[in-house]
């Protein structure tokens, strides 16, 4: 990380921005062509996981390059330059991970993984029995990280304005 001032260094803070996150961007890339994927996702002991359909470009590119990365961020404020428009700034934390990406195959895996996903979307919906229709057809993506890192941009003493919709 080029601005090691604003790492984020605190392991448990960054789990909590992964954890916590409603959005992640999936970075897969073939033929030297990056394509890059919101997706609804968990964070679950180092490892990233989501449901995706079968096919498609990004589960073309991942069966022609498993090394992945996913970013996710949190856009706390923004800071209006004071002498000029191009001086402002926002607040904000993000992470970067990097890893293999893999299709879950194990079906106790895919439930457990399927049931977090309705936890962290839909918490009043039920969940999935163990072994169910659902989950056999449900394709379910893990991503095993390899390397995160992390930042923030702290907002110090300048005056903050919130953006609508944050």
């Amino acid at each position: 990380m080029r601005r090691r001032d604003k790492e984020i260094g605190n392991y448990k803070e960054v789990e909590e921005l992964l954890s916590n996150a409603l959005v992640g961007r999936l970075g897969t890339c073939f033929d030297n062509i990056p394509y890059i994927t919101p997706v609804n996702y968990v964070y679950d002991n180092d490892k990233i996981y989501f449901h995706s359909a079968h096919e498609g470009r990004k589960i073309e590119n991942i069966r022609h390059n498993q090394q992945v990365c996913f970013e996710i961020d949190k856009m706390i404020s923004v800071i209006p330059g004071r002498r000029m428009p191009c001086g402002s700034t926002t607040e904000y934390k993000s992470v970067i991970l990097f890893g293999d990406i893999r299709v879950v195959d194990d079906i106790d895996e895919k439930t457990f993984v399927l049931n977090k996903l309705i936890e962290k979307y839909a918490p009043e919906a039920p969940r999935l029995p163990q072994y169910s229709e659902a989950t056999e057809r449900t394709n379910v993506l893990v991503i095993d990280v390899k390397e995160i890192t992390a930042k923030q941009s702290p907002i110090g003493k300048k005056v903050v304005i919130k953006p609508t919709g944050i």
